[in-house]
Order: C-alpha cells, then sequence, then structure tokens
C-alpha cells in the first residue's frame, strides 16, 4: 500500500468492516509521535486526538463486497505525517461526492488542516470513527461541515487507497438536499456546486483519483428512475 497511484475498488455492496482484537504498535518512538501531535496542536487548537481505525488489510469478496480489516487507534497516528513522523499507520476513512442537478460539492481545505492543506476536494470528508455505521458518518460530516442534509441515504460506491495520505476512503455517493452557503467550518475556507469540467486547483491526489468516480455518480444521477 505504498503506490502514490490512487486505487479503487468499486463496489456493488457495503463494504465490511471486520475488527480485529491484536494490539497495533506503531512503527517509531512513541516520544516522536507525542512531540509533533503537541506541535501540531500549538499550530492548531482545535485538534482533536480521537479513536479511529487503522487498516491492516482489505480483501475484496464476491458479489461486489469487501471486507477492511482493521485495528482500533487513536487520530495522532495519521496526522503527525505532516510533521515528517511515519507511524506506518493507514487511516480509514469516509468521502463523497455529494451532488445537487448534476454539480459536486467541493471544498477549500484550511491552511491548518493537517492533510493537503490548501487544496480543493470533494467535500465531506472525515475519518471513520468507531461504533459508526460510515454511511451515517458521512451524513454526520456533511452536515457538520458544510450545513447540508442529504436528500436520501448515503451510499457506498467504492473503496480508494490514497497512496499519498496512506488511507483508505469509503466513498459515498450523497445527493443534496440543498445548496451550500458560507462554510460554517473551520476546516474549508470555501465551498461551491461545481461541473467536474471546472474544477478549481490546486487539487489533492485524492481528489483526482475521485473524478472517475464522481463521473459515474453524476452519469448515474440523469439517469430516469
Amino acid at each position: 500500500m505504498n503506490t502514490d497511484t490512487p486505487r479503487i475498488l468499486w463496489l456493488r455492496r457495503p463494504a465490511r468492516i471486520a475488527i480485529s482484537s491484536t494490539p497495533w504498535l506503531p512503527q517509531c518512538d512513541p516520544a516522536a509521535i507525542d512531540a509533533s501531535w503537541s506541535l501540531l496542536c500549538e499550530r492548531n487548537p482545535r485538534l482533536v486526538d480521537g479513536p479511529c481505525w487503522h487498516v491492516t488489510a482489505v480483501q475484496r469478496d464476491g458479489h461486489g463486497g469487501a471486507t477492511i480489516h482493521v485495528v482500533q487507534t487513536t487520530y495522532r497516528m495519521g496526522a503527525v505525517r505532516s510533521t515528517g513522523v511515519t507511524t506506518g499507520f493507514h487511516g480509514l476513512g469516509v468521502k463523497a461526492i455529494a451532488h445537487r442537478n448534476g454539480r459536486c460539492l467541493v471544498g477549500r481545505r484550511a491552511l491548518a488542516c493537517a492533510t493537503y492543506p490548501g487544496t480543493w476536494e470533494f467535500a465531506p470528508g472525515g475519518s471513520a470513527e468507531p461504533g459508526e455505521d460510515p454511511s451515517i458518518g458521512i451524513v454526520r460530516e456533511l452536515m457538520e461541515e458544510c450545513a447540508l442534509a442529504a436528500a436520501s441515504p448515503a451510499r457506498q460506491q467504492a473503496l480508494l487507497f490514497d497512496g499519498v495520505a496512506g488511507n483508505w476512503e469509503i466513498v459515498h455517493d450523497i445527493e443534496l438536499a440543498g445548496e451550500p452557503d458560507a462554510p460554517p467550518n473551520w476546516e474549508y475556507t470555501d465551498l461551491r456546486l461545481i461541473e467536474l469540467s471546472n474544477m478549481p486547483s490546486p487539487v489533492s491526489p485524492c481528489t483526482e483519483g475521485m473524478r472517475e468516480i464522481a463521473v459515474r455518480v453524476t452519469q448515474r444521477s440523469h439517469e430516469p428512475r
């Protein structure tokens, strides 16, 4: 899982999360992690070190599914990568192609973000939280980060491996119930509904990898139901 090229596994049914009870140990000195996390918190006091999943393996199932093997750890294990500390962490995140009338929701990440600061991405996104269904979590992220509601339940479309950030992302299709106003959350400095041909720049490598998913989702949204 060290390639810089985003890898997509298409899903015809929701991925299954298999939780391991075996503790995961980072591949570096814990003191270096703590020192780097303290530095990040000094730069951005809004950061919170909550629980998250570390992905140990992803396996294809029959009939268009996948199993994601995880163990619980904390957010700081991935965040400290931005300071040059390598822990061996591969997080599990949730992302969305949120759309309305053929246009997709994108946001520009704040400079205080630990990952991809200042770049545009498909919004919203976040960590998959232990104890929460990922498809419910991404709808929650939509409201918390963008102050927008979903017109229908989120549907899993694909698993994407972001080789730059080192994370697996469960990408969802979300139809929006309304259009964005001002970003309410510090993580975005701007939110827009755009045609895919008018994507602003710069974009993150993960966003580049999600373009193919966005094309499928927006094309499907125009099909008769």
